[in-house]
């Protein structure tokens, strides 16, 4: 496996780097606002043969088995050693050229790391692999994820995994993050180094302090629940969701109730309890009815009130009657729709008199005695004898002067 240099690569030495260098990468990652975790470079099939992890420092370490023919410059093993090639033994760093790299300590506590270290990727992963890294150097993180995740369900590597934080710190994904944090904690078998989880350590504790936890509960069990359109399980939920800072578009739906959203603000560090009451939907709607004061008010031929009424009526066909004394009664049907409001509002006429002549008789012949003298007018007008000017008797009123001259 090669190891490029920082400065050219922000590739993490997971797996022994130049020597001088890791106290530079420790000074680098603990910078920022969370620690900078640069991608691990994996040995790919027909590449270059796979290191051994650099162990922790050693006040004394032991020289590894040199090769015949240079000794004092003799290199890590490779996975498989080849004892008939001793001169292609890689020469060691000049930092430390009398020494030799001590023995792979373990990744995590009594786990040994020598036999993941000798993984290779080949075929789909190994070309999503080098696609990820070729993206991540561009600044595509977002891609580079992608192709590292494609990777990691080809071959199952969790050194790819340290692949995905790396590109969730760069996208300030925290919540990912952390959650791909105790992912590679299941799933790592000797892989990292001490120092390696020391990083990882700094790196879970920066981004918890960026992240909300939401309590979610709800009134129904087997409830789905959604986060900003990604599922998250059904309630009730094992414990608390981890989400970025921000506004976060909450949904909480089951069959046979009505969903429940919400937007909540989630400050860095902030713990929400939410208590949602999922409802059955209403199999019906509402009816405002509104008329005169003391006009009663009635539905299906039940009472309901004076004056005006509002009420969750069952969905369909209705009859609303309104009825006041010395009105006209009115009367309709309506349509009451799911989860509808529907509004009525009545002014009832005056009846008719009884034994009399109805109201609009009287209106209409009052308008009738009105063209009579308006014509009346013009003939006077037309007449020009003032001897004839006279008046008109009826029941409008006593007579008036006209903007004709004369009086009617």
């Amino acid at each position: 496996m090669r190891q490029e240099s920082p400065a050219s690569d922000p590739l993490h030495p997971a797996f022994q780097p130049e020597a001088g260098e890791a106290p530079a990468r420790s000074r680098r990652l603990a910078t920022g606002l969370a620690p900078a975790v640069a991608i691990v470079v994996l040995t790919t099939a027909g590449g270059a043969a796979a290191q051994q992890p650099q162990p922790a420092p050693a006040a004394a370490p032991a020289p590894a088995a040199p090769a015949p023919a240079a000794p004092a410059k003799a290199a890590p093993a490779p996975a498989a050693p080849a004892p008939a090639a001793p001169a292609k033994a890689a020469p060691a760093p000049a930092a430390a050229p009398a020494k030799a790299a001590p023995a792979p300590a373990p990744s995590a506590p009594g786990e040994a790391a020598s036999a993941p270290a000798r993984e290779r990727l080949s075929g789909e992963a190994r070309a999503d692999y080098e696609s990820g890294k070729a993206l991540f150097h561009n600044g595509d993180f977002a891609s580079a994820f992608l192709k590292f995740q494609s990777a990691y369900e080809s071959s199952k590597d969790a050194r790819l995994l340290w692949n995905m934080i790396a590109c969730t710190s760069k996208m300030h994904r925290y919540s990912q993050l952390l959650a791909l944090v105790e992912r590679l904690k299941q799933e790592d078998r000797g892989v990292l180094l001490p120092e390696d989880w020391a990083t990882i350590a700094e790196v879970e504790r920066k981004a918890s302090a960026l992240v909300g936890h939401l309590d979610i509960a709800a009134s129904e069990r087997d409830a789905e629940v959604t986060i900003d359109g990604e599922p998250i399980g059904k309630t009730p939920l094992p414990g608390k969701v981890i989400v970025d800072a921000g506004t976060r578009r909450i949904r909480v739906f089951k069959p046979g109730f009505k969903e429940h959203l919400r937007a909540e603000s989630v400050a860095p560090g902030a713990r929400l309890a939410l208590d949602v009451r999922l409802a059955r939907p209403m199999n019906g709607g509402r009816l405002s009815i509104v008329a005169s004061p003391g006009d009663r008010l009635a539905l299906d031929g039940e009472f309901l009130g004076e004056g005006q009424w509002e009420g969750i009526v069952p969905s369909g066909r209705h009859a609303v009657r309104v009825t006041a004394p010395g009105k006209v009664p009115y009367q309709a049907q309506i349509l009451i729709q799911d989860e509808a409001l529907s509004s009525v509002r009545v002014g009832l006429v005056p009846a008719e008199k009884p034994g009399g002549t109805p109201s609009w008789i009287w209106i209409a012949g009052a308008g009738a005695l009105v063209a009579t003298a308006l014509s009346a007018g013009l003939l006077l007008l037309h007449d020009h004898n003032p001897a004839q000017v006279g008046t008109v008797e009826q029941s409008m009123g006593a007579p008036r002067p006209t903007g004709f001259g004369g009086r009617w």
